[in-house]
């Protein structure tokens, strides 16, 4: 059985996460400036396209950073206490050369589940080492502390 889970990210924690925030104010600000200056130049068109493509990303953006918070404020206030035991680590491909490891994540409260998440390399992730987790009871979210990027489900 595969669990939901979420391993941290650096940025996207329980802070006001400014960056973010003004990253997903600066793209949606950003569409109508570049329609306008698109339409400016007589390609009306073009400006309508990247308004249509910055204004919902960083609507995204800034609903995936709320989001993110809430999930992570959760587990600081429900959360149990649990291993996650590697099972396997696998190279995921690509150029940041990502891990892929199958994790049983189990503790004193927390019935026994598996999940698969994914993570830069190091060479210290390897199957049979035991990570610090902690467990959303209700819905088996997670949070390696360990690790330091995600894997949203």
């Amino acid at each position: 059985m595969t669990g939901s889970g979420f391993v941290e990210v650096q940025g996207a924690g329980r802070g006001r996460n400014t960056g973010w925030r003004l990253l997903s104010a600066s793209l949606v600000v950003a569409g109508p400036v570049v329609a306008g200056a698109a339409g400016g130049m007589g390609r009306p068109v073009l400006g309508g396209v990247l308004a249509a493509v910055l204004m919902p990303m960083g609507v995204s953006l800034w609903r995936g950073t709320s989001r993110a918070k809430r999930r992570l404020l959760r587990l600081d206030e429900v959360g149990l206490p649990a291993k996650a035991e590697i099972l396997a680590a696998a190279a995921g491909g690509g150029d940041d050369n990502p891990l892929r490891l199958t994790l049983r994540v189990s503790g004193p409260d927390v019935p026994a589940f598996e999940a698969v998440v994914t993570t830069g390399y190091r060479p210290d992730l390897v199957p049979g080492r035991e990570l610090t987790a902690v467990v959303d009871p209700a819905d088996r979210t997670f949070l390696v502390r360990e690790l330091d990027d995600a894997n949203w489900p």
